[in-house]
This record gives structure tokens, sequence and C-alpha cells, in this order.
């Protein structure tokens, strides 16, 4: 027989559990390290904060690992640049022959400013300085891969006219640079591993300025890319003067027989906490969520929708 004790203990412990341990818990793909990884931390402790369910970052090394099982049903969300996404969707550009015609978009999040960034000791101050340097290379087809091509495009240079040292994924890059492996990384203004470069990497650091003209070559590589100034700020090392860098649209995306309700509670908490997500870094600093339903060619998922709708958001296809 059960002590009326017993009773008691037990009903003031399940009373005594956070709604965060009873929520339901999804998992949000990303990569390891870097910006996403940064942006899948603050989506994950938001929304686990506020949204009513469990958010828990999986990284892995790539966004090809991740897409394909959140296409397939077998994760619920994930998160890339616009580029990646849209090839994803239509199996085009980066995902050549590999469509996910089940994703669904979330949220479009914010713009993503990045570029190469060179130790000065490299003597690197242009693209076109980039003859001769030690640069990352990526396999064929990848995000590495096209942001190389078009920055040596953008200064003029073929692949051959650098020393190209392979590269696995973005982690391994970042370690090449810090070890001097490589002159260039590509990076994001505002990053936390920026700002790791600018603290242990002698002699400091300087991001490459592309030129107004150069937004149709990141176009091609790049579909939705544009070049966009950034501003000179503490919070932007390596960022000596405004300096235009390549910029396109962050996503949050999920598939599309991913439950509703389920959606919509990750939409509502997006849109809700904007002050909550822009406080995580500069890397939300143009978070608006009166923005969200911007469209890249991948259609939106009912549950955020609902959402929009209910708040006035604008939504494009």
């Amino acid at each position: 027989m059960v002590s009326l004790r017993n009773m008691s203990v037990a009903a003031a412990l399940l009373m005594g559990m956070s709604g965060q341990s009873l929520a339901q818990t999804v998992g949000l793909g990303t990569t390891q390290g870097g910006a996403t990884g940064q942006i899948a931390t603050a989506i994950a402790q938001i929304v686990t904060q506020h949204g009513g369910i469990q958010v828990r970052p999986q990284p892995v090394a790539n966004t090809a690992q991740y897409i394909p099982a959140i296409n397939a049903g077998q994760m619920e969300f994930g998160i890339a640049n616009a580029p990646q996404t849209s090839n994803a969707f239509t199996g085009t550009g980066m995902s050549p022959g590999q469509p996910s015609p089940n994703l669904r978009m979330v949220a479009t999040l914010f713009p993503f400013n990045a570029g190469l960034l060179a130790t000065k000791a490299s003597g690197i101050a242009t693209y076109a300085d980039l003859k001769g340097k030690k640069l990352p290379w990526f396999p064929e087809n990848s995000l590495g891969d096209s942001i190389m091509r078009a920055s040596l495009e953008a200064g003029g240079l073929k692949p051959e006219d650098v020393t190209r040292v392979p590269m696995p994924n973005f982690p391994r890059m970042f370690d090449a640079f810090k070890g001097g492996q490589t002159d260039v990384t590509i990076a994001t203004t505002g990053s936390q591993n920026t700002i790791d470069f600018q603290q242990s990497i002698a002699g400091g650091i300087r991001f490459l300025a592309f030129k107004p003209t150069d937004a149709a070559i990141l176009a091609k590589w790049l579909p939705g890319a544009t070049v966009r100034k950034v501003p000179v700020s503490p919070t932007n090392p390596g960022v000596e003067e405004n300096t235009l860098v390549f910029s396109y649209d962050y996503t949050l995306f999920t598939y599309a027989n991913m439950n509703e309700d389920v959606v919509y509670k990750m939409t509502k908490a997006m849109f809700e906490r904007g002050k909550e997500l822009r406080a995580t870094s500069p890397l939300w600093e143009d978070y608006d969520p009166k923005e969200l339903g911007r469209g890249i060619g991948v259609p939106f998922h009912p549950g955020a929708i609902r959402l929009y709708k209910e708040n006035g958001v604008k939504v494009a296809p």
C-alpha cells in the first residue's frame, strides 16, 4: 500500500518539475562551432526558456549531413544560409541532383555577413593579394568551395594562382588558420571565432573588402548573396574601416509533415523574444521579427504561417 507521505512526495516532485522538463524535445541541426553553432545555441536557449518545447542543438561537421535527415523527417529543425537551403530544396548548385522537396521554411532570420579574414602578417589587404597565398580549399559544390571561388574571381584570380590546402569542413579551417597553415579563413563579422582570432593571432587580423561591382560575382556563386557594408565597431574585430563583405540571409526550416503546433510554438517564441535573441551576440543585431516571413523560394510550414497571419507578418514564397 502506498502511504500518503509517499504520495505527497511524488506529487511534490512532479509539481517541482519545470515546464521545460515536461515539454516535447526537438532536435536542431547545426554545424560544429563557428557562427552557425552560435545561432543554434541562441535559438535553443530562447525557445526552450519561452516556447514550451525543449530544443537541443545536434551539431555535425557540415550542413549536408543534416538537411537530408530533416527532409526525411528524422530530425525536426535545422539552420543554414539561404543559398544552401534553396539549393537543397531544388537539388541544384551546392546540392546537385539531390533535391530535398520536403523542406519547409520556419523563418528567415537575419542577414549573415561574412568574408575572407587574413592575418595582417600575411600582407594580404585585397582579394588580388591572394595570389600565391595559402588558402583553405573545400570539396567541389560545397559552401566553402563556392565562397573561395567567388573570392578569387573578385580578385581577378583562378584556383591555380594560389596554394590550395585541402579542408574537410569549417572547424578544421578555423584550426588551420589559427595554426598558421593557411593565410586566410572564411569568417563571420561579430562571431565568437573572429573575436578569438583577434585575441590569439599575433599582429592582428583584417577582413578583405569586396567592391560594389563584386555583387554580380557573389550572386553567381552564392544565389541570393550580395555585398553589404559593415561598420567599424568594437563588436566587429577585423573591420578597420567600413568594409563591404558578402551577405545572405540565414534560415530556420523543418519538414512538411512536422507537427503544426510544435512549429507554431517555435515560431511564436522566435517572434516574441526578439530582444532576448538580439542580446545573445552581435550576429543577431539586424534580427527583426516582422521580417521573418521573407521568402527564398521554399514554401513556409503551416505552423509558421499561422503565427505570421495572427501578427500581420507578410509571408513571401
